[in-house]
């Protein structure tokens, strides 16, 4: 997988650029997609 391009970061967004050939958001084929992968990554870091 690669590395997430982070454009922008604050409390409360983040900006990434989105890595071709995956979904924005999550649909019925199970892959991964942008939304989990960013969230995955950013998991506690609050």
């Amino acid at each position: 997988m690669e590395k997430l391009n982070v454009i922008y970061e604050d409390n409360h967004i983040i900006v990434v650029e989105k890595i071709p050939n995956i979904p924005s958001q999550q649909d019925k084929t199970g892959d991964m997609d942008m939304l989990t992968l960013v969230k995955r990554v950013y998991k506690g870091k609050i």
